[in-house]
């Protein structure tokens, strides 16, 4: 009828007794809905910019090629494809799919680390009859622990290598053949021909994820290196910590370190007493105490 005021839009609907239409205005229907699309969109906005939201997603995100690591990859007869799910410069993080020994399934959740090989060092200062170690902090660990000398390989490094570095650059100690080769300007050769070094091996650290290897040594006639020699000896430069011997607490790579001595019955005891929180610390110096017993030196 003309003059009459048209009526809103509806949505119709039947009843299931095909009886009476059911109207409703579909302008009600769209408000809610735009309502409800603004909580939701609210809500997922608060969770992506969440401090936890950010926090992962930084963790996941990709490598860029200069700060990947370098060391080679893991091979095995059983491995099937790797997927790699985050990579430092120090270690990288896998997914393996990995046959089983009779080739029959695929296990696709097998999580694998790559680490860059690393050293663990005893130091046993043969003059004064005591062992060197550290007392130290750790990330992963739950309180101050005994420690021994260690750290990565450099590029192209041997493990035997690191281990005289470490000791020099940590402690400010070498053998004394290797301090008589500093003052003479004689040249230093290897393990086999100093016998103040103990090669204890090279040993995988954990047999079904990996973590790199670990050679462990044992020097076992340390002299400290007279500063005159520190240039000489590499580590001239490293900053506070490096040299330094006694009681005072020393500080590299950021991390604070107190130098401790003990005699070998007091160095056995804190072995035994879980002193040495980690377990290669642990099993490095078992390995070195071995070796005394098997030379009859204690």
């Amino acid at each position: 009828m003309r003059g009459s005021s048209r009526p809103s839009p509806s949505l119709s609907l039947r009843n299931n007794n095909g009886g009476k239409y059911l109207k409703c205005g579909l302008v009600p229907i769209l408000m809610l809905w735009i309502i409800f699309c603004v909580i939701v969109l609210s809500e997922l906005s608060s969770v992506i910019h969440s401090p936890a939201a950010l926090e992962r997603s930084t963790i996941a995100t990709p490598s860029t090629p200069s700060d990947a690591f370098k060391g080679e990859p893991w091979n095995s007869p059983l491995l099937k494809s790797r997927t790699v799910l985050h990579s430092t410069p120090f270690a990288r993080c896998e997914i393996h799919n990995v046959y089983t020994e009779d080739h029959s399934q695929v296990q696709t959740d097998w999580l694998w680390f790559d680490e860059t090989d690393h050293v663990n060092v005893i130091v046993f200062d043969k003059s004064a009859d005591e062992f060197i170690f550290f007392k130290q902090h750790k990330y992963a660990l739950e309180s101050e622990s005994l420690a021994v000398v260690g750290g990565f390989h450099a590029p192209g490094e041997s493990g035997f290598d690191a281990c005289r570095r470490e000791v020099k650059e940590e402690l400010g100690y070498t053998s004394k053949k290797e301090l008589h080769s500093m003052t003479t300007h004689t040249p230093y050769y290897d393990p086999n021909h100093d016998d103040g070094w103990k090669v204890l091996g090279r040993y995988r650290t954990a047999a079904n994820r990996g973590g790199g290897f670990l050679t462990a040594c044992f020097l076992r006639d340390a002299v400290p290196i007279p500063k005159e020699l520190h240039k000489i000896a590499g580590f001239e430069g490293l900053g506070e910590g490096a040299g330094i011997i006694g009681d005072e607490a020393g500080q590299r790579d950021g991390e604070a370190q107190k130098i401790v001595r003990m005699s070998v019955p007091e160095a056995r005891q804190a072995v035994l007493d879980g002193r040495f929180q980690e377990v290669k610390w642990t099993a490095s110096f078992a390995l070195a105490l071995l070796q005394m017993d098997n030379n009859n030196e204690q």
